[in-house]
């Protein structure tokens, strides 16, 4: 996103991040115990993995990281995902990506509809 864009409301009361750039961020602590959910506000394939955590309830047990693809920070390819892609998934210790797969992922291992 430009610098002073709004982050997009996708859910109601949520306190989004601002997006992590080369400059602005240091990575997460990795596998924390956090479960985080790597995306680009505008990207369609992210949206819908995003869209899907919402749908289950699940915006307390799934952080959202958002990242500037224009400017993404290095850590994220070096540290978290090395295809360099979102959306990513951060869970059990291990980094998913690929929208559809996640799609799954997340149905198969968290309650919800």
């Amino acid at each position: 996103m430009a610098a002073g864009a709004a982050v997009p409301v996708i859910s109601a009361g949520e306190d989004l991040p601002a997006d992590q750039t080369s400059a602005s961020s240091e990575p997460p602590s990795l596998f924390d115990g956090t479960t985080r959910l790597y995306v680009a506000y505008h990207c369609p394939y992210a949206q819908r993995v995003w869209i899907a955590r919402n749908c289950k309830g699940l915006q307390g047990k799934i952080k959202i990281v958002a990242l500037d693809l224009v400017d993404r920070p290095a850590w994220y390819k070096d540290k978290v995902y090395p295809e360099n892609k979102v959306p990513a998934l951060e869970h059990n210790k291990q980094v998913k990506g690929e929208s559809l797969n996640l799609l799954k992922y997340i149905d198969d291992n968290f309650d919800g509809p």
